[in-house]
């Protein structure tokens, strides 16, 4: 039989299902925000991320590498003038330098700046040999004109045989040996460096000996040429040696004061000595010349003991002593009559520079190896 339930049982069993209700749709929600925030998170970590870059900056062209490019530039054409003085073909180099230059001038970005001058600088290498080249050879061609010319105004005529020769022969004589051949030898821009060198004091000492051959200042005396070629070549401290070829003469210079002076005898035509700078490579006494010539062959004298002498130049170029000769000075590098010397003395020396003895033994112990320079012109 159903009985009623209390009105008090029946609010709590009302209040209990609205509690248990509640309960549930709390955990439904709590449920479905897990769940969805699990997906929010699964989502965001299933993104990938996307790096953001920062713009490099352009290197330039700063005004240090414009600088270097303005001097290779300035160079190039220098070299191009060079080598155009001196008759050398410049049209190539002319383009190139021309190429160069727009090509430094329109380059917008560092790499192209450097491509163009890595360019010019292969060509400023590339034009110095050729530019020395033509150096060289324009200053040969101006002593052996130079030289020509004054000889074919400037002669000696020789009553002794009756013969006219040219003075000035050892310059004439020098565009050949040693000119000719360190040219051929000349392979670097150093060797031809040094050949330009050597033709430049040629053309300087020529130059000296016209002037010396007019001065007519007594050989004993200090004279003008002189003291310009001992100040060229940076030799007015020290021992020095000056041969006049002009004179015929010797003068001798110690910390740029005249100490002595002698008459000597240099080479004859057809064996001139060598104008130039040298020094003294060595001393020796007591020791014998031989010719490696066979009797009757041109240039042979017979082995020939030599008290003094002092060697300046490898291929046997000495200051020694002729006790064969009596006479010294002017002319007498030509045939000439030499009643007290023997049949050696009629004509000049082979290219050394003969003295008496006295006059040489004072040079020899005057003379200091590797430390006195000596003067040819």
């Amino acid at each position: 039989m159903y009985k009623a339930l209390p009105k008090s049982q029946k609010f709590l069993n009302r209040r209990l299902s609205i509690v248990l209700f509640s309960l549930f749709l709390a955990s439904t929600f709590l449920l479905s925000s897990c769940s969805g925030d699990g997906l929010v998170r699964a989502n965001a970590s299933s993104q990938k991320a996307i790096p953001t870059s920062t713009p490099m900056p352009t290197p330039t062209i700063g005004p240090m590498l414009q600088q270097q490019g303005s001097m290779q530039l300035e160079t190039f054409q220098q070299w191009i003038s060079l080598m155009k003085q001196y008759g050398g073909n410049t049209a190539h180099y002319q383009q190139q330098y021309t190429s160069d230059q727009q090509a430094l001038s329109s380059a917008t970005s560092l790499t192209a700046y450097q491509a163009a001058l890595h360019t010019l600088n292969e060509q400023v290498l590339s034009i110095k040999l050729p530019a020395l080249q033509a150096e060289a050879t324009g200053l040969q061609q101006k002593l052996s004109q130079q030289a020509n010319d004054w000889a074919n105004k400037h002669t000696y005529y020789d009553s002794y045989n009756g013969t006219t020769y040219n003075l000035g022969y050892e310059y004439q004589a020098i565009v050949n040996y040693p000119t000719q051949g360190e040219m051929d030898s000349s392979q670097t821009v150093a060797a031809y460096q040094y050949a330009i060198g050597q033709l430049s004091n040629s053309l300087a000492n020529f130059h000296a000996y016209q002037t010396d051959f007019s001065d007519k200042t007594p050989y004993n005396q200090i004279h003008r040429t002189d003291t310009q070629l001992l100040q060229k070549y940076g030799y007015t401290s020290g021992n020095v040696i000056v041969v006049s070829l002009a004179e015929q003469a010797m003068r001798v210079y110690q910390d740029n004061k005249l100490v002595n002076s002698f008459q000597v005898v240099t080479g004859m035509p057809d064996h001139p000595s060598l104008p130039g700078t040298w020094w003294i490579e060595n001393r020796q006494t007591n020791i014998k010349f031989t010719s490696g010539k066979k009797p009757g062959q041109e240039g042979y004298y017979p082995p020939t003991p030599i008290a003094y002498a002092l060697q300046y130049h490898s291929d046997g170029y000495f200051i020694h002593q002729s006790w064969w000769r009596t006479m010294y000075g002017p002319d007498m590098q030509f045939p000439h009559m030499d009643p007290g010397g023997s049949s050696f003395a009629y004509q000049g020396s082979h290219g050394c520079v003969n003295m008496s003895t006295p006059d040489v033994q004072w040079v020899y112990n005057f003379a200091t190896v590797d430390t006195t320079k000596l003067v040819v012109y």
